[in-house]
């Protein structure tokens, strides 16, 4: 983590280009295995505890197009992949974050653990030349990602979604001032209801109250993915894919559905 040496210019604005129709089936599914095999966790953690979530593993043989189920969303087919419920814990990844082009972009790789929004805060606070969020991310903790998402909003920060933006990570990207999204990126959505059976006592009623706060954060949730431009039809699509699914969205498909972002060029 560094400070830049004197205040960067301004990023030029990033020109808007129209929505791709032309991913193909395979490339999209290629992409929803990459969502499904970083692992899924519902439900959040305070900091410090041990995470308790499952984890929302693929399932066998998940690597053909066969193996995904389309379901009918509006005028397009929205893919949603399917999982295996978990059957044990596993730890959410760190995030690698990275600050780049002088302090103005910080690119975020890997899952929202349990330090993830307390060190988001800490280089927001050192970095106020920082404009921009880089991130690919297959989800992590609820409770981080909902104080990640709040950190962003109050400092109206850019995400951009490179590759994939799966599960809390949505809410990142739906809180943020602006929205951007690489040609061949993806938005994964499912529900957040912890699969709290499978886990012994005492962390079974420990997740079952991190459910809960789940339930009682749904609506602001709901109200950053409206902000962003999630019509109805797509906060249904969210709330009805079960957790060990991934409900795979492409640009097009968020486009056509009235979500509120800007098509930018892939960059490496």
């Amino acid at each position: 983590m560094s400070l830049p040496a004197s205040p960067p210019p301004a990023p030029a604005r990033p020109r808007k280009h129209p929505a791709r129709r032309g991913l193909s089936l395979v490339h999209i599914v290629l992409a929803a295995g990459v969502l499904l095999a970083a692992g899924y966790f519902i439900g959040g953690k305070r900091q410090g505890d041990a995470p308790v979530e499952p984890v929302l593993s693929p399932a066998a043989g998940q690597s053909s197009p066969a193996a995904a189920a389309q379901t009918r969303q509006g005028a397009a087919e929205v893919m949603v992949m399917r999982g295996q419920a978990a059957t044990e814990r596993r730890e959410v990844d760190q995030a690698r974050m990275t600050l780049l082009e002088g302090g103005t972009v910080l690119r975020i790789e890997g899952g929202v653990g349990r330090h993830f929004a307390r060190q988001l805060a800490g280089i927001v606070a050192e970095n106020r030349g920082l404009q921009r969020i880089d991130i690919t991310s297959g989800g992590g903790y609820m409770m981080e990602g909902f104080e990640a998402a709040r950190v962003i909003n109050r400092h109206n920060l850019i995400v951009r979604v490179k590759s994939h933006c799966a599960s809390i990570c949505v809410a990142l990207w739906a809180a943020a001032f602006s929205r951007q999204l690489e040609p061949d990126a993806v938005i994964g959505l499912h529900q957040w209801t912890a699969q709290c059976e499978v886990m012994p006592s005492p962390e079974r009623e420990q997740c079952q109250r991190h459910a809960q706060f789940a339930t009682q954060n749904k609506s602001i949730y709901e109200a950053w993915l409206r902000s962003a431009g999630f019509n109805p039809t797509l906060i249904a699509l969210q709330a009805r894919t079960p957790p060990q699914d991934m409900a795979i969205l492409t640009a097009a498909q968020l486009r056509s559905n009235g979500v509120d972002f800007v098509l930018v060029e892939k960059t490496e």
